[in-house]
């Protein structure tokens, strides 16, 4: 079994049993293979962790780089917020017990502050680039645009779980949660803004 395969798999059993259910003992069972085989691709369970946690990450990444790049920057937005969300529903043991497993692994840890600082200087970036477009308002204060960055970060770590609660563990309304993450840009539209969030989401055609 190569090691995107031990990846894939592995990810199937932390998605079924949680993050707190799961152990190699389980694991070598679920993926039906030795410790041996296991050891050759990771060091110990720190490390299986670890090495999901950066797939996410790639494909993230990978997600990032398809989206149309000739789309407006409030059309970026929400294509990236779905992708984003689509992501995390793969891999959505981690959103499940996000706390826990950034406090228990430390590289974990330390690479999840990487990414949601350079979320937030990227979300900043686009926000201010809509202001330029004559898509948001000016800042009505210092900081209010970090603070619509930091909200829409903190609420798209934690939509999995209050999915889970809400509406079980079995179905995950990523385009439900997508819309209600970027309403959140409602009060910084212009006028122009907010014909182009209805064009995004389909709301013109009720008014024509």
């Amino acid at each position: 079994m190569d090691f995107q395969t031990l990846i894939d798999k592995s990810l199937t059993v932390f998605n079924e049993h949680g993050y707190h259910r799961t152990d190699m003992e389980l694991l070598m069972e679920q993926l039906q293979i030795r410790p041996s085989d296991f050891k050759r691709e990771f060091t110990d369970f720190e490390d299986l962790i670890t090495k999901i946690f950066y797939s996410l990450c790639s494909e993230s990444d990978a997600a990032t780089a398809e989206i149309d790049k000739n789309s407006t920057s409030l059309e970026l937005l929400y294509a990236s917020t779905i992708s984003s969300y689509r992501i995390q529903v793969k891999y959505r043991f981690f959103f499940m017990d996000l706390g826990a497993i950034i406090n228990n692994h430390e590289p974990v840890k330390d690479r999840y502050f990487e990414l949601i600082s350079l979320r937030k200087a990227q979300l900043i970036h686009l926000f201010t680039l809509l202001h330029q477009e004559n898509i948001f308002v000016e800042e009505n204060f210092t900081g209010s645009y970090e603070n619509l960055a930091n909200q829409m970060t903190m609420l798209s770590d934690y939509w999995p779980t209050h999915n889970q609660i809400i509406f079980g563990k079995e179905i995950f309304h990523f385009q439900y949660y997508s819309k209600l993450v970027f309403s959140m840009v409602l009060p910084f539209l212009t006028k122009e803004g907010l014909k182009s969030y209805k064009k995004i989401l389909g709301y013109d055609k009720s008014d024509r």
